[in-house]
């Protein structure tokens, strides 16, 4: 990632030395966990469609529970940054479907008592699924989002 920025680098004291030092005095470098995990996501993201496939298989996940739509929202944002144009609607649309939802649920719960909000959670698992397959029938056929800011399938 060329606009990343670095962490600095940091020194592991054990024992009254530095393992930046080997027993020689010769300078070496410590762990970059940092640079680890930068390499790991450029790795991923050289097959354009592996993020965009992962962060689909998280919010697919967490139909049973909702956590891995957390991380898959995370890797939305910072995947769609780098993105090609066309990745970026699907981008868009699963960062859409996370807000959506949670307003959905917002109203869902606020207007339980009028029976309304008893539709509402009932329809949202089904809206979400349904999103989530067109989403990803249109990624797995590498065509964008037609409309990644619908509130309905795109």
């Amino acid at each position: 990632m060329p606009n990343a920025k670095r962490l600095p680098k940091f020194e592991m004291k054990t024992n009254g030395s530095s393992s930046n030092h080997s027993e020689d005095g010769s300078q070496t470098s410590g762990p970059n966990y940092f640079d680890d995990f930068t390499n790991y996501i450029n790795s991923l993201s050289k097959d354009s469609m592996t993020l965009p496939r992962a962060t689909y298989v998280l919010y697919a996940i967490s139909v049973v529970t909702g956590v891995p739509m957390l991380v898959g929202l995370i890797l939305a944002y910072i995947a769609r940054a780098e993105a090609e144009p066309w990745l970026k609607t699907h981008y868009d649309f699963l960062i859409r479907t996370f807000w959506y939802g949670l307003v959905l649920i917002a109203i869902g719960v606020v207007t339980w008592l009028l029976a309304v909000g008893m539709f509402l959670l009932f329809i949202l698992p089904i809206w979400y699924v349904a999103r989530i397959v067109r989403g990803w029938m249109l990624l797995e056929n590498q065509k964008p989002v037609p409309n990644p800011q619908s509130w309905l399938w795109g």
